[in-house]
């Protein structure tokens, strides 16, 4: 069997000189669009790793937060600070004194510091006993001598005195 010389005629060679150059032009064509594409996929799949790693943190910060609540719900909220005020300071002519004013709420603070760390649930059972101590202190400063009368009390996780003071003989 023989092939017939078809690469000897002019127009088989265009045509196959054609289909060479058709061929390669084709196949950088093919080499550009898969390109792009790898890379717009390779960009749309980082995109979407540092979006499922930005949920996921999210996802595990939501859980331990929760995780945290229910653990300090089932605890209870503890007092974590007492706040004073003082109603009366000015009719003690106390009211620009600073140094006397910061020693009568270290000596309540002392006081009430029992207060610190306990469940908001046990220290509503304990109010009267809370009130008790501090009325029944007499503070002294220096030459002076006050008698506080608790006259508001408000218990969360900050403990809120409002303290009347009064001169004791």
């Amino acid at each position: 069997m023989h092939i017939p010389p078809y690469y000897k005629r002019p127009a088989w060679q265009r045509f196959l000189a054609g289909v060479a150059l058709g061929s390669i032009i084709g196949y950088f064509i093919f080499l550009y669009m898969f390109g792009s594409l790898q890379q717009q996929w390779i960009e749309e799949k980082i995109a979407l790793r540092t979006r499922y790693q930005d949920l996921y943190q999210n996802y595990t910060t939501l859980v331990q937060n929760h995780q945290k609540l229910d653990q300090q719900t089932k605890e209870g909220v503890q007092i974590t600070e007492i706040e004073i005020e003082f109603l009366n300071l000015e009719q003690l002519d106390l009211a620009n004194d600073r140094l006397m004013r910061h020693q009568l709420e270290e000596a309540i603070r002392e006081e009430a510091g029992q207060a610190i760390g306990k469940k908001v649930e046990d220290m509503t059972e304990s109010i009267d006993f809370l009130i008790a101590t501090v009325e029944n202190k007499t503070i002294r400063i220096d030459d002076f001598r006050f008698q506080a009368t608790v006259s508001r009390m408000v218990v969360s996780e900050t403990l809120y005195l409002s303290i009347e003071l009064t001169k004791a003989d």
